[in-house]
């Protein structure tokens, strides 16, 4: 599935005058539905940068307090 762009662009615009019309802030008001909103675009790229690394190799060392 390749989106362009302007796609995006035009999906973000079309997410934010949604958001900004009274009728559908009074219907998620009355549905008690939650206004928040992330961007999972930071966390889906820090799991990749995560899953690029190979932890395998490194022991976790103890320091003994005798």
């Amino acid at each position: 599935m390749n989106i362009t762009l302007e796609r995006l662009q035009q999906i973000e615009t079309e997410r934010e005058a949604t958001i900004a019309d009274p009728a559908f802030t009074k219907w998620m008001q009355e549905l008690n539905i939650s206004r928040s909103y992330s961007d999972p675009t930071s966390r889906l790229n820090g799991a990749e940068l995560t899953s690029q690394y190979s932890y395998n190799n490194y022991q976790v060392k103890v320091a003994s307090l005798n």
